[in-house]
């Protein structure tokens, strides 16, 4: 079986974890073709020390003509780049499905794959469950929410706080609304909403609420959907990123366990 070549957009530190991981679970089966960062400047000596191409441009990127793009940068990513990954051949894997809650967006790209015969993989990220929240959806009569605790510090510089510093002594509901009013007042923090609300009841149906948690190590994402026969409760806890307290490491680890699924002969629905 021929190796299958990935490409990355997005160097921070879930970016590093994601090529680590490629590398060290799925050598033989892929491997990094080469990384695209808009900051590269900034990356390019890390990137080149741990043995991958550092592409100059996103030019360079497509024509290096990789078999998956993986986007691990942000939502506007995902709209800059998204439909040229397809539109070159590649498939695009995404991991801030926040910027799908953009229903124009979400249409184009999946029209551009369609037309191209590519496709668009979005990530469980830091959650999961998607296969039965699929099924209850598919079921009818669904509904779904979500809850969200994390630290003052994953949560702080959110839009929604308008430049308010959550407190440390207390514990406080910070946010409740729709999954698509959620993305735009917290964008680096609920692309589990958006993935969620995607894999069942849609971004206007799924209620959110996000609570900040002083002392809290990890952030727990508790999603429930249920019909007339079936109730699922999904909980996750899982630690933030030291470098990054906004994102989980387990969205890049969500990428490794993606890529391993779609080459094996056995696939998890």
């Amino acid at each position: 079986m021929r190796e299958k070549r990935v490409a990355v957009i997005g160097y921070g530190a879930l970016g590093k974890i994601l090529t680590g991981g490629i590398r060290e679970k799925l050598n033989g089966i892929y491997r990094v073709s080469g990384v695209w960062e808009l900051r590269m400047d900034l990356v390019r000596e890390a990137i080149e020390r741990e043995g991958f191409k550092a592409y100059g441009s996103f030019e360079e990127l497509l024509e290096d003509c990789p078999d998956y793009v993986v986007e691990i940068a942000s939502a506007q990513a995902v709209a800059a780049y998204g439909t040229r990954v397809l539109e070159a051949g590649c498939d695009l894997v995404v991991t801030s499905v926040g910027a799908l809650a953009d229903d124009g967006l979400y249409r184009l790209l999946r029209d551009t794959a369609r037309s191209s015969g590519r496709k668009v993989h979005l990530t469980s990220g830091a959650v999961g469950g998607f296969d039965v929240l699929k099924t209850i959806a598919a079921m009818g009569g669904a509904s779904g929410r979500i809850e969200n605790y994390k630290a003052p510090a994953s949560l702080n510089g959110a839009p929604h706080l308008e430049g308010r510093e959550l407190p440390e002594d207390r514990q406080e509901r910070i946010f409740d609304g729709t999954a698509r009013e959620a993305i735009v007042g917290f964008p680096k923090n609920v692309n589990v909403a958006v993935a969620s609300a995607l894999a069942s009841v849609g971004v206007d149906r799924m209620q959110v609420t996000i609570d900040s948690c002083p002392g809290m190590e990890d952030n727990v994402h508790k999603i429930v959907v249920e019909n007339h026969s079936v109730t699922a409760v999904v909980e996750i806890a899982s630690r933030p990123d030291a470098d990054n307290p906004k994102s989980s490491v387990m969205t890049a680890w969500s990428v490794v366990a993606l890529l391993a699924n779609l080459a094996d002969p056995v696939q998890f629905f």
